[in-house]
């Protein structure tokens, strides 16, 4: 092939190159799509939004992880109280004392996990012997309580410390409780326990309280289960001085208690209102949770007379609080399908089944957001109306909220970044 032949096909292959790039990146497919079926990808985020703060009635606190003592006198939310209930079991599978035992001292230790709010503040912590049977197939919930003896088995005034360690063995702090030694005697005239269900059929357990007052205060979490968490007798007997522990098993039945006043606040919580709200409000351990409606979303998608898809759909939320040094937002929120009426069913959204960086709900700190995905839920609105015929709008509760006291503000609809619902969408010409 001459040289002048093989320019020649270059130059062609060139053109050909050029001819074929110099059409739009846009345009690209229009011709593969018919002409009477054309998508329009369109953007909007002003739906109109109702949402109002709810009180949460109560939630499932039996066998957690962890257990909450405390009270906090929160300048936005109130005052929040925490106590709890707990079985207790022999270290061993039986008990004898020996001869002619004497109680010498008792103590109850506790071992810290973390803690919410102000730790400089002092608590008031209050110790009862349960006298209602606790049974391993009852349901307990955060909003009950059960009956106690009368007597005060401890009365101590007490400055957390969940950050100082106990010893070298255990990076963690033990709070250490002096308990009267009637319970120590009590136990002591029973004589020999032959096994764990004669003791828990003897001794119910323990409620551990703290006083409510107008301190700021702190929750403070401890692990019951942990190897340092014991209630021990010192005694002696005719033979030799000794002591027992009575620890608390994964298998023990307990539960938290918690209770909010929210009248409290300088400026009390609006509850219930759907039509004026600059602030909505969102408490774990059974306090506060966010309803959200878009009342107009079935019409608006009407008005356009044609079929939408909902490629995105992004729920934003954004925080208008700075006291989050002391009281910290949650790390998570969630939302799932709910009632108006505020009861206690709810249904999880099918976007929360997609995967959690899909769905969300994190807070973010650089800006003081959470958002969530809720585009298969806004395209069943958008379809249908309503979500599901017993569910007319979205709940927003602190994940995990059955032990996670944290608390957040963030703007409602009148707020000066108000909820928005960001929408990405198709319209599907027929």
């Amino acid at each position: 092939m001459t040289k002048t032949r093989v320019l020649t096909l270059i130059l062609l292959i060139i053109t050909v190159c050029f001819s074929s790039c110099s059409k739009k990146p846009e345009s690209i497919g229009n011709d593969l799509q018919p002409s009477n079926s054309l998508i329009t990808v369109s953007f909007s985020d002003t739906q109109d939004v109702l949402a109002g703060t709810f009180t949460v009635p109560y939630l499932s606190t039996k066998m957690l992880g962890y257990a909450f003592l405390g009270n906090i006198n929160d300048p936005i939310f109130g005052i929040s109280n925490f106590d709890f209930y707990t079985q207790m079991s022999l270290s061993q599978s039986s008990l004898n004392w020996g001869d002619n035992a004497v109680a010498d001292s008792v103590v109850l230790n506790l071992c810290y996990n973390g803690y919410y709010g102000d730790t400089l503040q002092p608590l008031t912590l209050r110790i009862f012997e349960i006298s209602e049977k606790m049974d391993a197939d009852s349901t307990y919930n955060s909003n009950m309580t059960l009956q106690c003896e009368t007597q005060e088995l401890a009365n101590l005034p007490f400055i957390p410390k969940p950050l100082t360690p106990a010893d070298t063995t255990i990076n963690r702090g033990v709070l250490r409780v002096p308990i009267d030694n009637s319970i120590a005697d009590k136990l002591i005239a029973n004589g020999t326990f032959e096994t764990n269900d004669n003791f828990k059929d003897f001794f119910k357990g323990l409620h551990l309280q703290c006083d409510i007052d107008a301190t700021a205060g702190a929750a403070c979490s401890f692990n019951l289960t942990h190897s340092y968490t014991y209630m021990r007798i010192y005694y002696h007997n005719d033979t030799d001085t000794l002591s027992y522990d009575f620890g608390i098993t994964s298998s023990d039945v307990r539960f938290n208690h918690y209770t909010h006043d929210f009248s409290a606040a300088p400026t009390p919580i609006v509850f219930n209102d759907t039509l004026y709200n600059q602030n909505l409000f969102v408490q774990g351990t059974a306090g506060t949770r966010v309803w959200i409606k878009f009342p107009n979303i079935h019409e608006w998608a009407n008005s356009l007379n044609t079929n939408i898809a909902v490629n995105e759909a992004k729920l934003i939320l954004t925080g208008n609080v700075t006291d989050t040094a002391m009281y910290a937002p949650p790390t998570q929120l969630v939302v799932a399908a709910a009632n108006f009426d505020a009861d206690t069913t709810y249904a999880i959204i099918p976007d929360q089944l997609v995967g959690a960086e899909y769905y969300g709900g994190y807070y973010n700190a650089d800006d003081g957001t959470v958002w969530f995905r809720v585009t298969e839920y806004i395209q069943n609105l958008i379809k249908n109306g309503i979500y599901a015929t017993q569910y007319d709008g979205l709940f927003v509760y602190v994940y995990q909220g059955s032990y996670m006291p944290n608390r957040w503000v963030f703007d409602g609809p009148q707020g000066d970044n108000p909820i928005r619902l960001e929408l990405v969408y198709s319209l599907i010409e027929n």
